[in-house]
Order: C-alpha cells, then structure tokens, then sequence
C-alpha cells in the first residue's frame, strides 16, 4: 500500500513570522506530522497546486522551508519521502509577459487553431514556447528540485533550443502494487491563467474567460500494467473544452487529482467501475468562507491494489483553530476494477519485471537531485568534476540543469557528484 500526505492551495507568502497570519495553523500541522509518523508514515507528498500566492521565488523559497520542518516531523528525507508538485493559477507570475500572452489568449481558446499554435511553438516559434512558460520559471525551479519539471520546462530553464520529443507533462512511478505500477502524471493547468481567468464557471463574467491545456499534455500510455493518476490544479469545469475533457480523462486516468476549489468532494460515475475524481481541500483557504465547508484540510491517500481491484482511501484531517482532527465528513473510500492479470501477455509481464527492477535506481537519483539543487557549491561541484562543461555565458542554473541531465545517466558520474556533495556537506 501506498501512503500519500495530499495537500492543495497552500499559498505561501514571503513575510515576517509575525506578519504571517496562518502561523497558529501551520504549526499545528507541522505538529500533526509526529502522529503522522507514528502511525506508519508516508511515502509521498503531493501538492496540487497554488504552492505559492504570486508566483516569487521568496514565496517558494518559504515553501521550502517549511518542507524541511515537516521532514524533521515525519523523520524522514527526499529519498524516503519524495514531493511531487503541478502549478496552480497563484504559481504564476503575472508580472511577466502580460502582454504578449494576452494577446495570444484567443488563438489558445479557439479549438480550431489551439492544438495547430501549441505545435508549431513546440516545434518552429521556440519563443512562443517559451513566452507560455516565462511566468513559470520560479515555480519551475521549485518543481525542478523535487521531480516535478516537465521536460519542456527543463529546456526552457536550460537554454535548450530544440523542444522535439520532450513531454508537456512530468511522468513519475510512486511504487508497484499487486504488479500494477502506479503512475503519477503532473499536468500544468495554468498556461493561460491571468487577472481574468474564470473565478466561477458556473457564472461566468463577461471580461472572464476559461482555459486551456494542450493534448499532448494528458495523452500519456494506457498500458494495463499501469494505473495512471492525473494531478492537476483546476477541475475540468474550468476549461473551454470541457465534456472532451472529461472523457478523455476518465479514459486515462483511473485516479484523478485537482485543487483550486478551496473545499472537498469525490465524485465516481460509475461506483466500482468508473474513474475516481478527487476534488482536495485547502491548507490556506482564506479567512471570509464558510468554515464547515472550508475548513483548513489536509489528508493522508492510501492507495492499494488487491486481487486487480484499485482500492482508494480518503482520510481527511481539518483544523478547529487549535488542532488538526479526523474530519468524516470528508472522508472517503472508493474502487476500481482493473484489467485482470490472466489478460495480460508474456511481454506485459517482463514490462512489470522490469519496472520492478529500476524502482531502487530512481529512489537514489531522486533523492541526488534534491541534494544537488539545493546545494550552494553547484559550480564547485560541476568544476570539480568536469570543468570543460560548465559554460560561463550562462546562469548557473541553467548549467546545472544540463549538468545533471547528462550526469543522471553515468553511474560512474553520479558517483563521482556524490562523492562531491559530501565533500562539500550538502
């Protein structure tokens, strides 16, 4: 079994500690992670958006900061516990490229240009590309450090100038259950997210308009070895296309993940059949709604995979302004039939055979990343170990980027960068 600490909207703001107005709440949720711990822990953190509240790098650094103190809780670091992020609408910066990008809002709403604009950026107008992505780059950066960075958005941040065969989505194996591997799939809903992106769908305002999130985003492989979960901020409501969407969704995508709302809500067509929509509560909902149906939230997600039935358990924990409790009211439990093992061929069965066996291998270069990044000596690192390539033209970020990218697949490399962060204590 899988067991997930599942949080959305935390809207962290760069401030004094006294001027932060959700001080109470987060130390009690950093408190609630000993019980957390002591009732079997977790093996991953995800965030479904809105990690900060206007996009700035203090606010993700702030972010950071109180990851660490949640590890120091739950006793554990990146290689035992890994966090796993998608951007929300306050992950954009809407300082950058206002705009071009407005202008450009049109052609991304129009189901008869969209795909054909996204395609021809990918591949031709490699600054269009990067426009879409440019009030990312302090999210990116954040995301980057835990896995979280699709692999346009690494070319981006690295300087690439062909975008060919990389992925708008960041593919990511949580662990194998009952010989399913269980897939998280993190999916930017934001592209077109400004001052007047819709606040309600249901009643839209006239200067408002919906969003927008390309194919080849959510297109990924339906193999039956695999259980596929989406994790992306806005629910489908939210987007032009709607109905396609949905379907599309509830095809690949047998768990599926949003934010953005502020409240909880599961909701399955089919009851055992069908896909299961997880609609997650906010960490920082605001202070002017109504605390029954928004109270602060967050949950443990047990997921488990028994005689080819996926099985999802939604335990809720709200807080009553002194501590976070079991909240049932937002509690759930849910089921999907998979594709039955006697179904799957001689090949199907040496894919799993193999996904087994790079499980331990992603542990470890998930958990080098994180040091690596994070780390203050990143030129010193790459200079030690290979001066010729670290290209003083470019930021040092971008020279990580490359760095590891080439690093991660060398062992002989990557032990030579692990010897070099010990070196220096990162």
């Amino acid at each position: 079994m899988l067991r997930i600490l599942l949080l959305s909207d935390i809207h962290f703001i760069h401030c004094e500690d006294d001027e932060n107005i959700y001080r109470s709440l987060e130390t009690a949720f950093v408190e609630a992670m000993d019980d957390v711990r002591d009732t079997g822990g977790v093996n991953q953190i995800l965030i479904c958006g809105d990690i900060a509240n206007w996009g700035k790098q203090e606010e993700y650094n702030t972010a950071e900061s109180f990851l660490q103190r949640v590890f120091d809780r739950l006793k554990c670091d990146e290689r035992q516990t890994q966090v796993y992020v998608v951007p929300g609408n306050h992950d954009v910066d809407r300082d950058v490229n206002t705009v071009t990008r407005r202008a450009w809002r049109g052609t991304m709403l129009d189901p008869a240009t969209a795909e054909d604009f996204v395609r021809q950026a990918k591949h031709k107008e490699l600054d269009a590309l990067r426009t879409i992505y440019s009030p990312f780059e302090a999210y990116y950066k954040f995301a980057n450090k835990h896995s979280s960075a699709d692999a346009v958005a690494v070319g981006i941040l690295s300087g690439c100038n062909n975008f060919n065969n990389m992925s708008f989505r960041k593919e990511v194996d949580l662990g194998m259950l009952d010989n399913y591997m269980i897939r998280l799939h993190c999916l930017n809903s934001a592209w077109l997210c400004d001052k007047e992106d819709v606040v309600d769908p249901r009643d839209m305002q006239p200067n408002e308009h919906k969003l927008f999130i390309t194919r080849p985003a959510y297109n990924p492989e339906t193999d039956s070895t695999v259980v596929n979960i989406s994790m992306m901020h806005h629910p489908h409501a939210w987007f032009e296309n709607e109905a396609d969407l949905r379907t599309e969704f509830d095809h690949k995508f047998k768990l599926q993940i949003y934010g953005h709302v502020h409240t909880q809500s599961i909701s399955q067509d089919v009851e055992g059949k069908s896909a299961i929509r997880l609609q997650v509560g906010s960490l920082h909902p605001g202070q002017v709604r109504d605390p029954e149906l928004y109270p602060p939230i967050y949950n443990i997600l047990e997921i488990d995979v028994v005689k080819g039935v996926l099985k999802v358990k939604v335990i809720c924990y709200s807080w009553n302004e002194e501590e976070f409790v079991k909240n049932d009211r937002f509690s759930y439990q849910r089921r999907v039939v998979l594709k039955k093992k006697s179904s799957r061929t001689t090949n199907q069965r040496k894919e799993v055979e193999k996904m087994k066996a790079v499980e331990k291998t992603t542990d470890d270069l998930y958990a080098l990343r994180y040091r690596f990044f994070n780390s203050e000596h990143i030129k010193e690192i790459i200079c030690d170990i290979n001066a010729k390539v670290y290209d003083e033209s470019k930021p040092e970020y971008a020279n990580a980027l490359v760095f590891f990218k080439a690093t991660s697949s060398k062992p002989d490399v990557v032990e030579q960068l692990r010897a070099s962060l010990n070196k220096y204590g990162d």
